[in-house]
């Protein structure tokens, strides 16, 4: 196209692998690996927000994904988003059947209870995660 002053600017066209507006990118399986994995990265680091961004990118496409869920729960109450982790971990708990996820569970609902200001209730299922784990076997 010229433009006024007699120069040609071309509108180079989108990549083929990108998105234009209001189409749906889909995540691939490797993707999603690369992404939890960059995202568990921020989180040992103490970069939450940062770990947050990348698992709502994924979150969207593989909201049914357990290992997915439970680092989605770790950011959100990193990041002090108590009442969005309990919702996830509402939905933890009808997709993770593994019984030795209980134990880890609970602890994390108890802090996402702290965080969404349920403090009555975080104590109480933390007392009942107390009481579980000394009575649970050791295993080595």
């Amino acid at each position: 196209m010229a433009a006024p002053d007699g120069e040609q600017h071309l509108t180079p066209a989108p990549p083929p692998h990108l998105s234009r507006a209001g189409e749906v990118l889909h995540i691939t399986r490797r993707e999603r690996d690369l992404l939890c994995a960059l995202s568990y990265v921020h989180l040992a680091c103490g970069q939450s927000a940062q770990s947050l961004a990348l698992l709502q990118i994924v979150a969207h496409e593989h909201s049914y994904d357990v290992e997915l869920l439970r680092i989605l729960v770790y950011a959100l109450i990193s990041e002090g988003h108590g009442d969005d982790a309990l919702a996830a971990l509402d939905r933890l708990d009808k997709l993770d059947d593994d019984p030795s996820s209980r134990l880890p569970l609970m602890v994390l609902r108890s802090h996402a209870l702290r965080q969404a200001g349920r403090m009555a209730e975080a104590r109480a299922l933390f007392k009942s995660y107390v009481s579980l784990r000394s009575a649970a076997p050791i295993k080595q």
